[in-house]
Parts: C-alpha cells; structure tokens; sequence
C-alpha cells in the first residue's frame, strides 16, 4: 500500500491528494501533513552509507500491485538498455496502505528506481521523481451480464461500485450530477479494486469501475471472475494514467538515464512485446520524436 501514507501504488498516490487520495493495487497520510513533503527519516539511515556498485540497476518491485511481474520484465530491459545488470528486490507485504519511512528505507537500501506508480499531476512529495511513462493503462467498467455491452446499455437503476478517488472516479461523478436525478445511476464508491469487482461477483451491484491492470491480475487468479468482461465506457471517454517508476529526487542522472532507456525501448517495440506477452492490457508509452 503504521504511520498511514498513500503511495499508489499501482494502487496510485490519487485518495491523499483529491479525497485523502488512496493504487497500482496497492495503499493514507493526508496531503497537508508537512511529513507527506518533507524528507523523511528512516531508522539507521546513517549508516546505509553511498554503494559502491555501480554496474547493477536495482529495482524494486511490489507485490501488491497487479502488474509487478509486467515491471520487473520492463526493468530487466531498461537494465539491459543501460549496460547493467539487473538486481531485484520484490517488496512484500499484506498491508494496503505503505509507511512513508519503510519507503524512503526501501529505497536507500534496496533501490534506485521502484517501479510501479501512477503518474498523477502534483501527486508526489518533494523527494521523489517519476520517471516518463513506460505504459499507459486504461480504467475500465466491468459486467458479469453478457449482455451489458457498454455502459449506455445499463439502465439509470442499476448500480455501480467504484473505486473511489481514482480520476476515474470523480469523472464519473461529475458526469452524473450534471444528469437529472432519475437518469443517475446509483453509484456506491468502494475502497480498493477488489471490493469493487467483488461487489459485482455478489450481486450488490451490475458494474465495477476499476483500474485495468487490476482486473487483469484478478481474472488470472481467480476463477470466479473468468465470464466478467469490459464493457464500452460510452457515454465517457475512457480515462487512461501512464505508470513509471519512482527516483529519489536527487537521482538526476539516473532518471535522465532511465528516461532514455524507456524511450529507446518503446521506439524499437520491446515494452510493447512485454505487455503483449503477458496479455496485459496496456499500450507502451509514447516514444520521443527524434
């Protein structure tokens, strides 16, 4: 995902920025706690000391987020891209939420870039930086009814679980309270992802608003979502996020490096044979115009 902290992970830094913003699949401090901006302090940080190892790229992963198998392969080739070797850390945890100081402490000690974070506008601390985009993925509205094809087939009394906080969340919000009342549907904001795809499993409601790579990795686990598919978000616009990878801000060089990397493998179609060779639903980001 203690001392609360909404690191979005692919769960997304969104809950504790606009609603107390809660990602990327794991994740709150509250924005206006000097502690979310300020530099935190991680116990025994004194003694981590500067690595003398320059010729690996390490990165993190978590557990938590549905595509971290999908970055760790991305990682590899940015790795690959650079001339380094590749060493992972996998960060697990059964928590949702994140303490701010375990991060900072994950990252002095295990990693330079951590993978898995939205790109959210203004969604970060001072400390950090992201990196560009290595994909971008779609929030998605699922059924269980075949014959519910896109949202404009669904009638004003059926109910939507979203997850609430996510952009995709307050779009649909704003699109409903510009309908008449009776043209609404009723729309019940759900605390994770799961809730929500679960919400339809149990017939508390017909449609689940949800982040893509979440479904994705939910159908791969488990069974009883096999027959739910993504319907058409007409009468919306689909609402799409690009997701990099976390830097300590003063990592400068090594983010320009990264960013490099990540165009060079988008332009010559490498991310996007990841993707497509795990099924993920996502596109490569878009390369830099040489």
């Amino acid at each position: 995902m203690p001392v609360t902290f909404v690191f979005p992970r692919l769960a997304g830094l969104v809950l504790a920025l606009t609603l107390a913003f809660c990602p990327a699949g794991p994740r709150p401090l509250a924005a206006q706690e000097p502690e979310f901006f300020d530099i935190p302090y991680a116990p025994g940080q004194w003694n981590i000391g500067r690595r003398l190892d320059v010729s690996q790229l390490r990165y993190c992963v978590d557990t938590r987020d549905a595509d971290w198998e999908v970055a760790a392969a991305i990682a590899d080739a940015v790795a690959g891209a650079l001339l380094l070797e590749p060493n992972r850390y996998v960060v697990e945890s059964s928590i949702v939420t994140e303490d701010i100081t375990r991060i900072y402490a994950i990252m002095l000690e295990h990693c330079d870039v951590h993978m898995g974070f939205k790109l959210i506008p203004g969604g970060l601390p001072n400390w950090v930086t992201l990196t560009r985009p290595y994909y971008e993925a779609n929030y998605v509205f699922v059924a269980s009814d075949p014959a519910l094809n896109a949202l404009s087939d669904v009638a004003a009394t059926r109910p939507i679980a979203a997850t609430m906080g996510t952009s995709a969340h307050l779009r649909l919000v704003s699109y409903l309270t510009a309908l008449p009342r009776q043209n609404r549907w009723p729309t019940y904001p759900m605390g994770s992802n799961d809730l929500s795809l679960e919400s339809v499993l149990n017939g508390r409601a017909d449609i689940a608003l949800v982040w893509g790579p979440s479904f994705w990795a939910k159908q791969r686990k488990d069974p009883a979502f096999a027959g739910f598919h993504v319907i058409d978000p007409t009468p919306l616009p689909p609402t799409a996020l690009g997701v990099g990878a976390l830097l300590l801000s003063d990592q400068t060089f090594l983010r320009t490096a990264v960013d490099e990397a990540i165009d060079a493998l988008v332009a010559d179609g490498t991310i996007q044979k990841i993707l497509d060779d795990f099924g993920f639903p996502a596109m490569a980001g878009e390369a830099t115009a040489q």
